[in-house]
């Protein structure tokens, strides 16, 4: 009943308005804005909007990670791998030399995604009943140690994974602006599920346990069982943003578990703002806009001309100056606005809707 109450409550809201308005702005902008390139940064914000709600999500349950690339992976092998055979299968059915693109192929790239995810919430249900009661730094490091592990376990048995060369995963949506779309609108699902969760009665625990678990065990929460129930949400969302990211890239190879693809979606929830539904989206915009634009050949050139002689024996100067850039940004954003970009956005938002105050009359 309470769940019903917040559904209809949150479709009723000025945030879903919001939310609804601004995936639809999205979704037909490429029309208007024709731009391979833009197209291009969009599709991937909102890949790693997905991945970065995932691990605030986590965050928001007073738990961290620093080995969530081991779920985007598990989720992006998963769903290339089970997309492969189902090509296989229905090729060799249908006597066709390539899967036609249709409503089952939306159908199928829809399912193979979704059991990427299954794939990695297992994976994570796993590592969380052995490590969920660790505390927070303890289980980041354990996630880290886990994603290593699969990286090397992925090499070990290359002839299943093919890891190591990497594959190109089956084409069920074509590129461009049809597999923007399908992006968009799991970005859109993935952002408002989260956001109900944490507005239900098992969200009112998460934040409990994020506040002060010892006082949340005292009240009569189970820890144990909403942490793990946390992780394994988290771990779900992750392993569809791997899925979206090994089907756009067309590409997956064990690269994907790297140490930096664990430390992204921290980076972008800082950046944007920890413990909000916009921040890791905000977050992603500003992180892909500034790494992509950087990797722009005329940019390069640019930056390659103008302080080449800054970064001697640099070929590339372009992802040096952007992670130089972001590093300052996050230090700046770290010491004098710990609560993201998004609380600049609501003080600006609030000046510029203030209603002025009337000057008060002096009397003698």
């Amino acid at each position: 009943m309470q769940t019903k109450q917040a559904i209809t409550a949150f479709l009723h809201s000025k945030g879903f308005q919001l939310l609804l308005v601004t995936f639809a702005v999205l979704a037909v902008l490429p029309i208007f804005i024709t731009d391979s390139f833009f197209l291009y940064i969009l599709t991937l914000i909102f890949v790693f909007a997905i991945y970065a709600a995932s691990w605030n999500f986590l965050a928001n349950s007073g738990q961290g990670s620093l080995g969530h690339a081991l779920f985007l992976g598990i989720g992006g092998f998963s769903s290339a791998i089970v997309g492969g055979r189902i090509t296989t299968a229905l090729i060799g059915a249908m006597g066709v030399t390539r899967m036609p693109i249709g409503a089952l192929s939306v159908l199928i790239q829809v399912l193979v995604l979704l059991v990427g995810g299954l794939v990695s919430a297992g994976i994570g249900l796993l590592i969380g009943l052995a490590c969920v009661r660790l505390k927070t730094w303890y289980l980041a490091m354990v996630t880290f140690g886990f994603s290593v592990i699969a990286s090397t376990l992925s090499s070990q048995f290359d002839s299943f994974t093919n890891g190591i060369n990497g594959f190109a995963p089956a084409t069920f949506v074509p590129g461009g602006y049809p597999f923007y779309i399908l992006v968009i609108a799991f970005a859109a699902a993935s952002v408002a599920a989260m956001y109900l969760i944490m507005k239900s009665r098992m969200g009112l625990a998460f934040r409990a346990i994020h506040g002060n678990e010892a006082e949340a065990k005292m009240i009569g929460i189970n820890t144990a069982k909403y942490k793990l129930i946390a992780f394994v949400i988290s771990t779900f969302f992750a392993g569809i943003a791997g899925g979206l990211y090994a089907f756009f890239t067309r590409f997956i190879d064990n690269s994907i578990f790297s140490p930096a693809n664990s430390f992204l979606p921290l980076i972008m929830s800082v950046i944007g703002g920890l413990g909000t539904v916009a921040g890791p989206v905000i977050g992603a915009i500003f992180f892909i806009s500034i790494q992509q634009i950087f990797a722009l050949p005329s940019v390069v050139n640019y930056l390659q001309t103008s302080l080449g002689s800054v970064f001697p024996g640099v070929n590339n100067v372009g992802p040096p100056i952007s992670y130089l850039i972001i590093g300052v940004i996050l230090l700046l954003i770290v010491i004098f606005t710990p609560k993201g970009l998004i609380a600049l956005f609501r003080r600006f938002y609030s000046y510029i809707t203030a209603k002025p105050q009337p000057k008060e009359i002096k009397t003698k």
